[in-house]
């Protein structure tokens, strides 16, 4: 299974569209920061066409495609013992191990797993407990395709003499258990036993129309967007797995193909993305509420909090004056469109959003962070500092004596509350929206 926060190397074979004569070796590279990048050396006259895809022949005997624009316009010339070689780089939007295809393949069907959404649905040190079934967990029609959250289990050999296995202090008991499962095997000869060895869940959807792997990565992203505002942290896919229909060639009916995408991350980003959660301390997980229906209402239109989710999904933990000017810019401008869809008069633009959708340890915070410097308005003070920042010319008055506590305070709280609104509005229920809030608020 790909690993997609690890990096890997594949040496190998490689050539353009058809031309299978004319390969030539070269190295892929996968990062979660840099992306998919080929490496290649050539030391034949004739270099490789131009092509929208690369297959190739890895050094672990698998077939791979490298999916978008190939040229070696770029490349350089290396002279060494009489020896011409072109070399060069190039970079693609992503690598599918496991079948040479085409750029304009479609496909409907795919699985992945999200960074901490194993702690979405039980607490991953815990998973021990959790049982295998082959039964979905989570079933549910939407009108872009059929979703399922499903288990994904690795399993070992369990041993005949089961106490090699499993101890208990009670020797009797344990002898007890042993003979009952040495009957089981003689009463079942045809019956295999596993013990589990690790557990994760992963969400697999089947698509009503065939997309092309751009359109397939952009649900996955979306998706992903979806969790990152329920758990308030960056989320990001650990692995990707897409299903190829064979239908009965060779008796093989599916092939699996581990899709490597180019969703380059900064370093901070993805430290914080994989950072293990706490179940217990999630503020909203699986059993509080009807993932099916958050994700039907979720991805009737995923981009329209698209500006708010992209500062959640590229949090580094790190902030300076440029970044906070820009997220309080962005912030009240949000809080403005709320008003605005909500039906509110224009005089209350600011203060509607905080009153109807913030707790009140997040009002009260916002209020004091103003009084601190003599505003007793929310709603000014934040029209002020926003003109401030906007507004080429205008006076620094506030802004200027406000510290980056000050502001990165104020950020976060009207973060909330814009993440408030949104929670409501895809079907998550008023209290606990407010435990949300009160569990995220710094």
């Amino acid at each position: 299974m790909s690993k997609l926060f690890e990096s890997k190397q594949w040496i190998g074979e490689f050539f353009s569209e058809d031309d299978f004569d004319q390969r030539f070796s070269g190295r892929v590279n996968y990062s979660p920061t840099d992306g998919v990048v080929l490496e290649y050396w050539v030391s034949t006259h004739k270099m490789p066409a131009d092509s929208g895809f690369v297959h190739g022949v890895l050094e672990t005997g698998e077939k791979c495609t490298l999916i978008g624009a190939f040229t070696t316009s770029q490349s350089s010339i290396s002279f060494k013992d009489n020896l011409k070689m072109r070399v060069g780089k190039v970079g693609f939007p992503c690598l599918i191990v496991g079948d040479f295809l085409r750029s304009d393949e479609l496909y409907n069907n795919f699985n992945f797993s999200l960074s901490n959404m194993q702690e979405f649905f039980f607490a991953k040190g815990f998973k021990d407990f959790v049982k295998y079934s082959e039964d979905p967990i989570l079933v549910a029609d939407t009108k872009f395709g059929h979703i399922r959250v499903s288990n994904n289990a690795k399993f070992g050999p369990l041993h005949a003499d089961i106490t090699k296995q499993i101890y208990s202090w009670d020797k009797q008991a344990l002898e007890d258990i042993r003979d009952a499962f040495l009957k089981v095997k003689e009463d079942r000869p045809q019956a295999s036993f596993m013990l589990k060895k690790d557990i994760e869940y992963r969400l697999e959807i089947n698509l009503n129309e065939s997309v092309d792997y751009h359109a397939l990565f952009k649900y996955i992203s979306n998706l992903a967007d979806l969790f990152a505002v329920l758990t308030y942290s960056p989320v990001h896919p650990e692995s990707i797995q897409i299903l190829k229909y064979l239908g009965e060639v060779d008796g093989d009916r599916v092939r699996i193909l581990k899709f490597y995408p180019s969703n380059a991350l900064s370093v901070k980003t993805l430290e914080l993305s994989a950072q293990h959660a706490s179940h217990f301390h999630l503020p909203i997980t699986n059993r509080k509420v009807d993932l099916g229906l958050l994700i039907e209402e979720w991805m009737e239109s995923p981009d329209r909090f698209a500006t708010t989710v992209s500062g959640i999904q590229n949090e580094t933990g790190y902030r300076n004056l440029h970044s906070l000017h820009g997220e309080l810019v962005l912030f009240s401008t949000q809080l403005e469109a709320i008003s605005m869809d909500d039906g509110v008069k224009s005089g209350e633009k600011y203060e509607y959003p905080i009153r109807q959708y913030s707790i009140k340890k997040i009002s009260d915070g916002i209020k004091q962070v103003f009084l601190k410097f003599g505003v007793s308005s929310v709603g000014e003070g934040i029209s002020t500092l926003r003109n401030e920042i906007a507004h080429v010319g205008r006076p620094k008055r506030l802004i200027k004596v406000m510290n980056m506590e000050d502001l990165i305070l104020l950020s976060q709280y009207l973060e909330l509350t814009i993440l408030a609104y949104i929670l409501r509005k895809i079907g998550v229920g008023a209290e606990l929206v407010e435990d949300y809030q009160d569990k995220c608020c710094p």
